[in-house]
């Protein structure tokens, strides 16, 4: 009597250690399916919040490039001479005025213009060349290829402190 005693013992040990493994396997899908919902919904935000970023952008560099298309431009479109990078734009503020044949460009002014969506901020690059615009750390300077290749490069200065110098 003791071996029957002994098999029904055995048995239920055999399915309480399978119940165990069969417990434990669903308490483990339970956490993944868990882990996989939130990861979902994350991965769901992301996504969202990605592609709103990447709308926006695009917007920014659409409004960029038509800028000067739009009414209330303060230049004329054939004056500005599209960058992108670091500044969207070189206004030559009257060019489309000035002959080529002139040589008074008392008129023409210079213009580093920047173009933000919303309320986009200056990057520090932007605020640098701001700043050595202000500061008047600009030049204007020549550079000249000779025919054996060479290069040399030189600051530009008007014709009156040349003494009437042409053909810079």
């Amino acid at each position: 009597m003791n071996s029957g005693f002994e098999t029904s013992a055995a048995i239920a040990f055999v399915l309480g250690a399978i119940m165990a493994v069969l417990v434990t396997a669903l308490l483990f899908q339970l956490r993944i399916w868990r882990l996989r919902s939130e990861h979902a919904d994350e991965i769901a935000t992301a996504t969202k919040r990605s592609l709103n970023q990447s709308r926006s952008t695009l917007k920014g560099q659409i409004g960029e490039q038509l800028a000067p298309l739009l009414p209330g431009f303060a230049y004329e479109a054939a004056d500005a001479r599209f960058l992108g990078d670091p500044i969207d734009y070189v206004v030559f503020d009257g060019r489309a005025q000035f002959g080529d044949d002139e040589e008074d460009g008392e008129g023409l002014e210079i213009v580093l213009l920047e173009i933000k969506h919303g309320e986009s901020k200056l990057s520090p690059v932007q605020r640098a060349i701001a700043e050595a615009v202000e500061a008047g750390r600009v030049r204007f300077e020549i550079c000249r290829i000779a025919e054996d290749g060479s290069w040399s490069t030189a600051a530009w200065e008007p014709a009156r402190r040349r003494g009437r110098q042409t053909g810079i």
